[in-house]
């Protein structure tokens, strides 16, 4: 898990401190392997679809290519856009996020869109090696712990807890009136002491912290209690939590470099990356500027009108990027440009508020950004076959293209006949936090406005993802609740264009197969 969080609040060291990334809405501590075997795909008859021994999917007819659409689109980018709008050298191998400047970081437009990185300070090394941390929990007793990063003071366990009775005080704050007081927790046991932290969070929340860090404070206190029980934490001393914490709290402020860069085989990369081309694009709606990477195929023919594959978090897709460009080479998959969409390279893409604040508060202007400024702007160098191209997004990403797949008919420009929703997570907090929420389980009023659904959508997700995440769903659906129940409301509005396959896998391992038997059906 990444570090998350990590504007706004530092309240004091005793009290509620930002949580690690939320992992239930990202692809962070990933692995590799994934299977498909015993995976399920279904289509809008609930038949289960011819599933060879290698794992290829026969598909319904209904999903065959449409007569390509390659009109222009309308490009509705502002002066201020367009001024700022470089195509610049492929820099990514460069990894320009270890060269950022404390001036780049203020999430607005500043030099993001000048090509190469700024002259950097880069802070000095600590004088330990904290890296372990992440995969320890750390106890001085009575003073303060590090649960797998992340400082801990509040409600520790008594002395010499075995996990009986006992008694705490628990430090709250609230952050609409600034007060903070001390309450005494007695509990019979650890499963009592479990319920009334829970309700003391609980509270805390109510009081206006952010859920998400306090959800995950609270996961972090039950988790060392457990460590202090059966004596699994290693013994530290005041000294050395102290430093940790010089080192911890000074690190908000620069360049996290466990979590800001981007994943990819940097050899594969280089092998292709003259068929890479590289663009920053601001956003005026959005106000930060994006960092899009256009992959042109093998064999590639500026006259030939190619569907587009296009993918967000960019920071997890360029190891899918080579090998979907190794599948165009051999033969396998039919030619189509990739394109991926991130942040800048000053913006950590690991960061899930980050990533909710665009993907779910500001879908809409994302979408704005994509479908009237992005695709248009890009047009302009290559030839697109817009039916055939596809928008993808993984997690709140499948949020978001949910959100794209319903709401296309709003707009004059429309550069995508396919919508790939991945493990949609309708239940993250950065979701269910915004004032359209529950709009998804209405389609965004589209079959109001519409008596048919004319786009193709593959709806995905990992038969073990919700065991995962159980404790962050609430009283909302799990992801595959979620997925289930989009499918049967397609169902009732009598939509035939849509296929739900579900892997076996956890919620992000199975991406890399799902893209690659996408590409080449």
């Amino acid at each position: 898990m990444k570090r998350n969080l990590r504007r706004g609040l530092v309240l004091f060291i005793a009290l509620l401190t930002f949580a690690m990334g939320f992992s239930g809405c990202g692809e962070s501590g990933r692995q590799q392997e994934t299977s498909i075997e015993n995976s399920v795909y279904e289509n809008d008859d609930n038949d289960v679809a011819d599933v060879t021994d290698d794992g290829d999917v026969a598909v319904a007819d209904d999903n065959d290519e449409k007569k390509p659409d390659t009109e222009k689109l309308v490009n509705r980018m502002t002066d201020k856009e367009v001024g700022l709008a470089k195509k610049t050298e492929f820099q990514l191998l460069d990894k320009p996020w270890e060269s950022v400047t404390d001036s780049d970081k203020d999430g607005g437009e500043s030099d993001k869109n000048s090509e190469g990185a700024g002259a950097t300070e880069k802070r000095e090394e600590p004088e330990e090696d904290y890296s372990a941390l992440k995969d320890k929990i750390c106890y001085c007793e009575g003073i303060g712990a590090v649960v797998h990063g992340e400082p801990l003071f509040n409600a520790l366990p008594p002395k010499d807890y075995t996990g009986g009775a006992g008694k705490i005080d628990f430090l709250h704050f609230n952050s609409k009136t600034s007060e903070t007081f001390y309450e005494t927790i007695e509990f019979d046991s650890f499963d009592d002491a479990k319920e009334k932290f829970r309700a003391e969070y609980d509270e805390v929340i109510a009081g206006g912290f952010p859920k998400v860090p306090a959800d995950e404070e609270y996961n972090n206190l039950i988790m060392l209690y457990d460590a202090v029980i059966w004596g699994d934490y290693e013994p530290i001393e005041q000294d050395y939590l102290d430093k940790y914490l010089d080192f911890y709290y000074g690190s908000f402020d620069e360049t996290d470099s466990d979590s800001m860069y981007w994943e990819m085989d940097e050899e594969k990369v280089a092998e292709i990356q003259d068929h890479i081309t590289e663009y920053h694009l601001y956003d005026e709606e959005l106000d930060i500027g994006f960092t899009v990477h256009v992959i042109t195929p093998p064999s590639y023919e500026e006259s030939t009108a190619y569907p587009a594959l296009v993918m967000t978090d960019a920071v997890w897709r360029f190891n899918d990027v080579t090998s979907l460009y190794g599948a165009m080479s051999e033969g396998k998959a039919k030619p189509q440009i990739l394109i991926t969409i991130g942040f800048e390279y000053d913006v950590d893409g690991w960061d899930n508020e980050v990533r909710g604040n665009i993907l779910c508060n500001h879908k809409k202007e994302f979408l704005d950004f994509i479908t009237d400024n992005m695709m248009p702007y890009l047009s302009g160098d290559y030839n697109f076959d817009y039916s055939n191209s596809t928008l993808f997004g993984h997690s709140q990403g499948g949020v978001f293209t949910h959100y794209a797949a319903f709401n296309y008919d709003r707009y004059e420009n429309i550069p995508f006949g396919n919508y790939i929703i991945g493990s949609p997570t309708f239940w993250t907090p950065y979701f269910t936090g915004v004032s359209d929420y529950e709009e998804y389980k209405n389609e965004y009023g589209y079959f109001d406005r519409n008596e048919s659904y004319d786009r193709n959508l593959f709806i995905t997700a990992g038969d073990m993802e919700d065991e995962d995440y159980e404790e962050y769903f609430g009283e909302n659906d799990s992801t595959l609740e979620g997925v289930e129940n989009l499918k049967e409301r397609l169902r009732a509005h009598g939509v035939t264009t849509y296929e739900v396959k579900i892997y076996s896998s956890h919620h992000y391992q199975y991406v890399p197969e799902m893209l690659m038997e996408y590409i080449t059906r």
